[in-house]
């Protein structure tokens, strides 16, 4: 009878030593991770520059390859609904500096991102070898200078992916978007087209342990998101892209295409919620 009794407890004891020590396990591996897969991302740089593979398509290429390798280490597993453009702007929503890793998973591309990310240990150092246009936002002319870079990307085919709203958010809504970026595809006259990109974790808010906004620190979010369980990410594509003529009106245009995007992706989850209750 007491040993009935005691079971319970020494069941919760031993939870109570094995969580932490899973958790501490996963956390080595997916550091770990992260480390191989930015001494990869320089091997694969240093072998492209010696045999002159340094366009931005062989670039793209290689983040491709690390990405779905570092995200497998990671625990995310992910999914997109509809096609991914094969050349043009891809305008999106920005959630976490998982993002470049789910984009490049999905597809080839080069990315348009805040300075700051290059200066962060890890994904910062890979988006840098894979040619990542960095634009400085307390500079004043800092998204007039790079834009030619934008256009010769652009006008190589190689698809760039721009985070509009010029920050990342915790996901509840989408902030206005910055019109002067999409300027080099206006200009070149290359099809721009929406995306929407969300996150679930198993054991937390995808809000607070998978987005990265407002005063959070690198360091302490990757050691709490590193930690957990897995993370489920999907990107969802428009259907049709379209050549823009004044850049103000792909603004709004795009913005309200991500919004249905995003709606969309929350009526799924709803519904999927639903018929699993």
């Amino acid at each position: 009878m007491n040993a009935g009794i005691l079971k319970p407890g020494l069941f919760l004891s031993l939870s109570a030593v094995v969580s932490p020590i899973r958790r501490l396990l996963r956390l080595t591996w997916r550091y770990a991770a992260v480390v191989l897969s930015i001494f990869g991302c320089l091997l694969a740089y240093l072998f492209n520059v010696l045999t002159g593979r340094t366009s931005p398509e062989q670039r793209a290429q290689a983040l491709h390859r690390s990405s779905v390798r570092l995200l497998r280490w990671l625990g995310v597993s992910y999914s997109s609904q509809g096609t991914a453009p094969a050349s043009g702007l891809i305008v999106s929503n920005h959630l976490s500096y998982l993002d470049i890793l789910l984009f490049s998973a999905v597809a080839r591309c080069v990315f348009v991102s805040k300075r700051e990310v290059k200066f962060w240990p890890g994904i910062g150092w890979i988006a840098t070898l894979a040619g990542c246009i960095y634009i400085d936002r307390a500079r004043h002319h800092g998204t007039h200078d790079v834009q030619p870079q934008m256009a010769a990307t652009l006008t190589a085919g190689v698809p760039v992916v721009l985070f509009a709203e010029g920050t990342s958010t915790d996901g509840r809504q989408v902030l206005p978007f910055r019109s002067s970026l999409f300027q080099p595809a206006v200009a070149s006259r290359v099809p721009i087209s929406a995306a929407c990109l969300s996150y679930d974790i198993e054991d937390g808010d995808p809000a607070i342990d998978v987005c990265y906004y407002g005063d959070h620190v690198l360091g302490p979010h990757s050691l709490n998101l590193f930690g957990k369980g897995n993370v489920t990410a999907s990107v969802r594509f428009a259907d049709c892209a379209k050549i823009y003529t004044n850049r103000k009106d792909a603004a709004r245009q795009l913005h309200e295409q991500v919004c249905a995007l995003k709606a969309q992706s929350a009526a799924e989850v709803s519904r999927v919620a639903t018929a699993v209750v």
